[in-house]
């Protein structure tokens, strides 16, 4: 008799299924204020680590921005626009703007750089009349920094050089400053101006550079942006005649 009750006190005992169902029910609700609270922290920390990657991107980015323009020892030249879609560079008779998305300076070795965001139309890299080889339409994307390299070889023009001839643009050598990979996905875009009242043929002390980190290609999306002063080590001049000319005939 005795271990007949402490049978039935022992199943009394148990987990019901209106205790099992009542816990589940408390646990689905405990969980779903959980994911309530964490949910608003994780979209916070992606944002956080978002501004993080793209702060690293602008300061890597003044950094070779301050190498490329720190060597500019002859005539600096802005222009409003220079990529695939809009490239007023390779047009006749384009002057300079008090600012805009292309930079073009002579460094201390002579050479002419172009530096640009916008991407670059489909262009030769040549070497006299030798073609050692080509950019494609759309290989470099807008939203990535591109330095192009021409030579001053036009005759009476200190400040000239051949940017397309007969089939089209032409460039000396070219380098993406840095890899695809880079960017995270991201895309930026850098406007470069005179410091203010900076007259044509004045020297230029430095230059301002406004640089914006965009999320898509389209540059609706607004990450993170920065300016900054870019010093120049030499005597550089402010000049907005028209530089870039185009030939008949292969660059000689």
């Amino acid at each position: 008799m005795r271990r007949l009750r402490r049978i039935r006190r022992l199943r009394r005992s148990g987990t019901t299924l209106v205790e099992m169902i009542v816990t589940l029910l408390l646990f689905g609700i405990m969980m779903t204020m959980a994911i309530g609270i964490l949910s608003p922290a994780a979209k916070v920390f992606v944002r956080i680590q978002r501004l993080h990657n793209a702060q690293i991107i602008l300061e890597n980015t003044v950094q070779e921005l301050r190498g490329l323009t720190r060597s500019a020892a002859g005539n600096i030249k802005i222009y409003d626009h220079c990529g695939a879609a809009a490239d007023p560079v390779g047009e006749q008779g384009v002057t300079g703007d008090i600012g805009g998305l292309a930079l073009e300076f002579v460094n201390e070795e002579g050479y002419i750089i172009l530096l640009s965001t916008e991407g670059c139309p489909a262009t030769k890299v040549q070497l006299g009349d030798k073609e050692l080889d080509t950019i494609a339409d759309g290989e470099v994307e807008s939203g990535r920094l591109l330095a192009r390299y021409y030579v001053r070889n036009i005759q009476g023009e200190p400040n000239g050089y051949y940017y397309r001839n007969a089939g089209g643009p032409t460039v000396r050598a070219f380098t993406q400053v840095f890899a695809d990979g880079y960017y995270m996905g991201n895309y930026i875009e850098i406007k470069f101006s005179y410091p203010p009242g900076t007259a044509d043929g004045a020297s230029v002390k430095y230059l301002n550079a406004d640089l914006r980190l965009y999320a898509d290609e389209a540059k609706t999306d607004l990450i993170a942006r920065d300016s900054v002063t870019l010093d120049l080590r030499y005597d550089a001049k402010r000049h907005s005649e028209v530089t870039a000319q185009a030939e008949s005939s292969p660059e000689p």
